[in-house]
């Protein structure tokens, strides 16, 4: 098999890239050599004058031709074109050069002969183990060949091209190791590379999928990285706090452990988060901290409901029967009461006062009644039905009640299909209009009561219920919902739990805020289906 042949059927590299800049370099080398190589010569040719012209002209031939043919590769190598053929051409090239600058220097006697070593090395460099044996066989054949047809005396010389040509097999055996070794490290490399890849990737798309927030500091306590969760929680991106101060962004992560913290949002949003904060250990020690954070708003809401729910029923237990044994007794008084106001001969003193024992029995009775149907609310019994129409049909009611005289009730009702029972539903709307129009009246204004009803994203219904009255403090809007606590001089305070009570029952919610303008707003919110609903809860 030929040099040629066996440069053509050498293996690929391990990219094209690789070559590409291995062949760029060793084009700019071959440069350099050969204008030294130049300036080597100019500098002879100037000490000698005319005695080493005819002896330095053909290195002049060489060097312009090596700058011809270098000059050819550059503009296919810019090209991106026929880099492996380019590559097997630089090797011949190589080769052929130390051939021409040997035998103008004086063959076997050339200083020059350590080119062809540089040759070897440069085929090893670029084809590896082909390119080291391709380049040792032409610098054997292009030496031995110019010492044996220029040479006047060949046979003096044999010694010499045996030491060269061994050192050439030497060289190319020794460059050809080098370079397979380096190309196996290479190729465990990338190999190790595009593993440590693949983990990095993984490892962040786990930490980027976790629900919970990831946060960690350096040894300074300087944010290094925050996940997507933990952007979302906080409202804060990781661009904007990288490198500062963890202490300035989340004052509320203080101390190893687990804990729970108020958050205050850039926006002024507040959250209740859990945290767990631990050190991160290194080889050489602590490296760091760590932050694992969730929001515990909704679940801490949530348990209040429950705990609320299991006392409200531990009371409604014992207060039903206590109810039950006081009706009887005030049924007795106000009989009795009744009966001695028949008597003749009464003072108008005594009828006033029997008149006040009547009332406040009456009053009585009617707070045991609603408390009755707080702790022990019938179970609800849902049909298909639209909420706007059950609302519509309870205010129409209502505008016929003394309670709403001279109130007005500005009406935004807006299909909204449902299962719910819509006698409970009614007792809701009533309840909360009653409730705007008690405020309303108390506070001795003009006003008026906003009524709206509408469909959800979610697929279930909204109702609310405005009013331009005072409004509720803040302090007092968790404590609204609770039997007996009033804000009004004349309320018994189990209204509201009894819309909660209904509402809880339809497994929705019910909030109040303040209403756009003062006043307060309550708003119903129910599921799109109550397939699962049950009885009561607590």
């Amino acid at each position: 098999m030929t040099a040629g042949a066996t440069l053509a059927h050498a293996p690929a590299s391990s990219g094209d890239d690789e070559l590409h800049r291995k062949l760029v370099w060793l084009t700019l080398f071959r440069l350099a050599t050969v204008t030294v190589l130049l300036g080597g010569t100019a500098v002879v040719n100037w000490q000698f004058g005319a005695q080493a012209s005819e002896a330095v002209a053909p290195l002049y031939t060489v060097v312009i031709a090596t700058y011809g043919a270098s000059l050819a590769f550059s503009v296919l190598l810019g090209l991106r074109l026929l880099e492996r053929p380019v590559a097997v051409a630089q090797i011949a090239l190589d080769v052929a050069i130390a051939v021409a600058v040997v035998a103008s220097t004086g063959l076997a006697e050339s200083v020059f002969v350590f080119m062809f070593l540089l040759a070897i090395v440069n085929g090893a460099i670029l084809l590896h183990r082909a390119g080291a044996v391709g380049a040792v066989a032409l610098a054997l054949v292009g030496y031995g060949g110019a010492v044996a047809w220029l040479h006047p005396m060949p046979a003096l010389v044999r010694g010499t091209l045996f030491a060269h040509g061994a050192a050439f097999l030497a060289t190319g055996a020794l460059a050809s190791w080098l370079t397979e070794q380096l190309r196996e490290k290479g190729e465990r490399l990338a190999e190790s590379e595009s593993d440590l890849a693949a983990v990095t990737a993984l490892h962040e798309s786990i930490v980027q999928s976790v629900t919970s927030g990831l946060l960690t500091l350096d040894p300074r306590g300087r944010v290094t990285f925050l996940n997507r969760a933990g952007e979302q929680l906080t409202g804060l991106a990781l661009a904007r706090i990288l490198g500062e101060p963890a202490a300035r962004w989340f004052p509320a992560f203080s101390g190893e452990g687990r804990d729970e913290a108020e958050y205050v949002t850039p926006a002024g949003g507040r959250r209740l988060l859990g945290y767990t904060m631990f050190g991160l250990q290194g080889r050489g020690g602590r490296s760091g901290t760590a932050v694992i954070f969730q929001d515990l708003t909704e679940l801490r809401a949530m348990e209040e409901a429950v705990q609320r729910s299991k006392r409200l029923a531990d009371l409604g237990t014992v207060a039903a029967g206590l109810a039950h044994e006081l009706r009887n007794p005030l049924a007795s008084i106000s009989g009795c009461v009744e009966l001695l106001r028949g008597v003749e001969g009464l003072s108008p003193e005594d009828q006033r006062i029997m008149g006040i024992v009547l009332r406040e029995t009456g009053r009585l009775d009617q707070l045991l009644t609603r408390f009755l149907e707080f702790t022990r609310p019938a179970p609800p019994r849902c049909v298909p039905a639209d909420l706007s129409a059950v609302v519509g049909e309870t205010l129409d009611v209502f505008a016929a009640d003394p309670a709403a005289a001279g109130l007005a009730v500005e009406r935004s009702l807006a299909p909204a299909p449902v299962s719910c029972d819509p006698d409970q539903l009614r007792q809701v709307t009533w309840n909360l209009v009653a409730n705007a129009a008690q405020a309303l009246r108390e506070a001795g204004k003009g006003g008026a009561v906003r009524v709206s009803c509408e469909p959800t994203p979610e697929g279930g219904a909204a109702l609310a219920v405005a009013d331009d009255g005072p409004g509720i403090p803040p302090a007092e809007r968790a404590r609204i919902f609770t039997p007996f606590f009033t804000t009004k001089s004349s309320g018994t305070g189990l209204g509201l739990a009894v819309v909660q009570r209904i509402v809880d029952a339809h497994r929705g919610s019910i909030s109040v805020d303040a209403a756009p303008g003062g006043g307060a707003r309550f708003t119903v919110r129910l599921p799109a289906s109550r397939a699962d609903a049950g009885a009561v809860r607590g």
